[in-house]
């Protein structure tokens, strides 16, 4: 029998040819680099490339789909901004919902409407990729920002493959999301009141910054 293999994923939204999306593969408790990453136009394209890539890799018959991470807002709160946004834009610039493009506000829930009938059981969580890697450099969390360095390897952040690379660091809080490692915290935990657009269990899973700031 054919071992298990254990996949990830990532999407990063955004406009046309700018929706990132990456498959990653789970060796021995860890994300190694992507087997595939891409950009598309939309959530729908984003989730038949990614079915197309399992189907390439050979990984079909033998892998498990266990968590995606979206970089988008996959609820609200009931009256105002989100309470939790702060807490992951320290350092970085802050989160307004209200002022997001509509390509990520809509399509990142439409993307999780997707994947939930694709693989139903799927766990999804949002993500902020920039809010991420500044709060794993911290040096709270050593060993998972040494895996994100070492899956976002060849993505530069300064071209066109910042989706890319940004829709891999969505797959590190997928796998947290999974793993559940110590210093981390599920946000969607400490927003009263949340409103989901679909009836799809969502969470929220960052790391927790340092008391003490930047290392």
């Amino acid at each position: 029998m054919s071992e298990t293999i254990n996949l990830y994923l990532g999407f990063d939204p955004g406009g046309k040819r700018n929706f990132g999306w990456s498959v990653c593969r789970e060796v021995g408790g860890q994300l190694e680099q992507p087997a595939r990453t891409g950009r598309v136009n939309n959530a729908w394209d984003a989730l038949d490339r990614v079915k197309v890539a399992i189907a390439d890799l050979g990984y079909q018959g033998n892998a498990r789909v266990l968590a995606a991470g979206i970089d988008a807002p996959l609820f609200w709160a009931a009256a105002g901004g989100r309470a939790i946004d702060s807490s992951v834009s320290l350092g970085v610039d802050p989160i307004h919902i209200n002022g997001l493009r509509g390509a990520v506000v809509v399509q990142g829930p439409l993307l999780a409407k997707h994947l939930r009938g694709v693989w139903s059981d799927l766990v999804i969580t949002e993500s902020y990729p920039r809010g991420l890697w500044h709060l794993l450099a911290q040096g709270r969390h050593p060993e998972e920002y040494q895996m994100a360095q070492r899956i976002t390897a060849g993505l530069n952040a300064n071209t066109r493959r910042k989706h890319e690379r940004d829709a891999t660091l969505c797959a590190v809080s997928a796998w947290a999301a999974i793993h559940k490692p110590p210093n981390w915290q599920n946000l969607y935990q400490k927003e009263p009141d949340s409103l989901a657009p679909f009836d799809i269990p969502v969470s929220y899973w960052m790391p927790v910054p340092h008391p003490a700031g930047p290392a």
